[in-house]
């Protein structure tokens, strides 16, 4: 089987004869690239090179590569600048008013990633409900599927094309357009403005769901990025849930599968994803860098979601010795064990400090301690 193949297997349930590894390295190389300091032979080779001489599968992250839908703004306009400080600023222009945003990148990541963390949202009062309202009214989602497919053809058997739906509606409100904070305000002072705007992103949102339903990949990210402090039970029984019931009906109908980002601080959220349909948990980032436990999760799930990733991204630092990553990689494997419905991969990504004789030796270990069984 290739690394296709087995990783869906895994997905799925299946019987797999040994642990995919598939695998995010992006932050990892481009910083490397952008220096000029990628290890030797790969100076002038691209990441996908790299994985495939390596060995360990690609990752096709929707997050930032070519999506299989795109979203079309009707009756209003959205233009892209810059300020006088470098910050990203987004500008939508509605009947109802003009609503801005920006972004900005930190200093220390401009030769990692390309996006930015939001320093003002575009709902700032409630003068901005009806704007906001007609642009989530006014957005339909649209194919992107010939793009797609040659991206996911580009992959081939060598890895897992994993396009992204976005976040849950009402994740959307608090992460893209309100912030956490207003957000919880908001809802509180004003349900009967906040929910409509909910109820409308969750029509665009079934949309997307109908066309990741025939795109050309397999495993379908749907939601992202959950913490139980953010994201408590309550709010994710009321606002969460149901949309991933739906979900997993819709996508299963079409045999695709089901996944989330689940790189957060979430171990009592565990179980809601389990309930709620989801199959797997990609980035899964455990202990050191969550409460979250290898073992007791794996029981918690009993069999019926995949888990994806493992290794918390510090351990291939050097605030590790070399001693203590080489327990983690046998605690992680026996925790796992006998290796059904696991993919080796990181959580939630290799960090730009990382050692490479550390990724080089997560390789070693998982072709020495990897058979399923």
């Amino acid at each position: 089987m290739n690394h296709r193949d087995l990783a869906l297997a895994a997905l799925r349930g299946l019987p797999i004869d040994h642990v995919p590894f598939i695998a995010r390295m992006d932050l990892w190389f481009n910083y490397h690239r952008n220096l000029g300091t990628l290890p030797h032979p790969y100076q002038h080779a691209s990441l996908w090179d790299m994985q495939r001489d390596l060995g360990v599968g690609i990752m096709g992250f929707g997050a930032w590569d070519i999506p299989f839908y795109k979203l079309k703004p009707q009756g209003y306009e959205i233009t892209h600048t810059a300020d006088s400080a470098g910050a990203a600023v987004t500008t939508y222009q509605t009947p109802y008013g003009t609503l801005t945003s920006r972004d900005v990148l930190a200093e220390e990541l401009h030769n990692s990633v390309g996006t930015g963390a939001h320093v003002e949202y575009p709902f700032k009062s409630e003068a901005d409900y009806d704007a906001l309202q007609f642009i989530l009214e006014h957005t339909t989602a649209v194919e992107n599927y010939d793009e797609y497919g040659r991206y996911v053809d580009a992959i081939g058997g060598d890895g897992v094309a994993l396009p992204q739906c976005d976040h849950l509606p009402a994740h959307q409100l608090m992460i893209d357009y309100m912030g956490y904070e207003r957000f919880y305000l908001e809802w509180y002072d004003h349900p009967a403005r906040v929910e409509p705007l909910i109820d409308a992103l969750t029509e665009q949102y079934r949309q997307t769901l109908k066309l990741a339903a025939f795109c050309p990949a397999q495993a379908i990210e749907v939601g992202s990025n959950y913490t139980e402090q953010m994201t408590p039970p309550p709010v994710f029984d009321k606002f969460f849930a149901p949309l991933y019931r739906e979900a997993r009906a819709l996508l299963s109908a079409h045999d695709k599968v089901l996944v989330v980002h689940g790189d957060g601080e979430m171990k009592v959220l565990l179980a809601k994803l389990r309930d709620c349909g989801v199959q797997a948990v990609e980035a899964f980032t455990p202990k050191p860098m969550t409460s979250i436990d290898v073992a007791s999760t794996r029981a918690l799930w009993k069999g019926c979601v995949t888990m994806w990733g493992g290794v918390a991204s510090t351990v291939l630092t050097d605030v590790y010795s070399d001693d203590e990553y080489e327990r983690y990689l046998e605690e992680l494997f026996a925790a796992v064990a006998p290796g059904d419905r696991f993919i080796l991969g990181f959580g939630d990504n290799v960090p730009t400090d990382a050692l490479y004789p550390r990724i080089l030796r997560l390789i070693e270990f998982w072709h020495e301690h990897g058979q399923v069984g």
